[in-house]
């Protein structure tokens, strides 16, 4: 971790032990699990019922590049039970929380899976040491189905062993809901008259190889990075010849230069959204935020 990021960690640790000097214990209830991110917390959720409680970090609509941690949420982290990072360098100076709580059940859902190529978002200084591949496997339902589900359920038996039967048949019937969500997203994506798009930022890859997509191209090459004139004229050369007419963008990041790529092109703007989360309207759970997205792209693409 960066001598930056060292110092954010610590002044939010810092504040956090200030404001809870005097603070009273919790009243006690079901385990707490604390996830990053919206998409991951849902499928926690779904999977862990009345049997846990599940706070999730990220707001919606903020971005993990830009946002910081309140002094409220690492108070909650230090009552919680289990921390479900995403780690591929995504969240990694958030699994600095986690250090500080040694008797805290951990889980990084990437460790051992076999990511895509790295890009350029994830080799600075927000990825820490993790930067071995694209940490978006949630935006892939069989991913998140094959991999991300089994992980999830095993912490949860660890949580409430107790409870492992009722976590084992939510799990099941999660599983039975993914590859139903395969199947819709294929169904909205069947008979689209192009499969390639630009997007706001290279969230999409794993998305794009499950259902046979292309990505001509990303405004953002990292994060706080404006795309230069000459990387944009590339994008605008390569659209033009595919016939693309549509720009994808997305609410956590600035419109500005997908709106200025559509002007040139004469393309509508369609917003896609890899996070959604509460008070996202059609985006308030994880199977219903991947429905957004397939009919999103459907659009894009010029689905039926």
């Amino acid at each position: 971790m960066t001598a930056v990021l060292a110092r954010r960690v610590a002044a939010v640790f810092a504040c956090a032990a200030l404001a809870s000097c005097g603070r009273p214990t919790p009243d006690p209830g079901p385990p707490l699990v604390v996830v990053t991110i919206f998409p991951v917390a849902d499928v926690v959720a779904r999977v862990g019922g009345d049997a846990v409680r599940v706070e999730t970090l990220l707001p919606p609509r903020a971005s993990l590049h830009t946002w910081e941690a309140t002094p409220g949420q690492v108070r909650s982290l230090s009552h919680a039970r289990a921390y479900i990072t995403v780690g591929g360098g995504l969240d990694g100076w958030l699994e600095e929380f986690g250090a500080d709580a040694p008797a805290l059940r951990t889980l990084r859902l990437t460790d051992g899976m076999s990511l895509r190529r790295a890009d350029a978002e994830h080799s600075g200084e927000e990825g820490g040491a993790e930067t071995s591949g694209d940490p978006h496997v949630w935006l892939d339902p069989i991913l998140v189905r094959d991999e991300i589900l089994p992980r999830i359920t095993a912490l949860l038996v660890e949580v409430v062993p107790e409870r492992r039967d009722a976590l084992q048949a939510r799990a099941t019937a999660m599983a039975d809901s993914l590859t139903a969500l395969d199947g819709e997203i294929r169904g909205l994506l069947h008979g689209r008259r192009s499969s390639g798009f630009v997007a706001t930022h290279e969230a999409w890859a794993y998305f794009a190889e499950r259902y046979g997509l292309e990505a001509i191209g990303n405004l953002y090459e990292g994060p706080g990075h404006e795309p230069s004139a000459k990387g944009l004229a590339s994008i605008v050369d390569a659209a033009r010849a595919s016939g693309l007419t549509t720009v994808l963008t997305e609410p956590q990041l600035s419109e500005s230069a997908a709106r200025a790529l559509a002007a040139e092109l004469d393309a509508d703007v369609v917003v896609v959204d890899p996070l959604g989360g509460p008070g996202m309207p059609g985006r308030e759970r994880y199977l219903d935020l991947m429905r957004f997205n397939a009919r999103a792209f459907a659009r894009a693409l010029g689905g039926p």
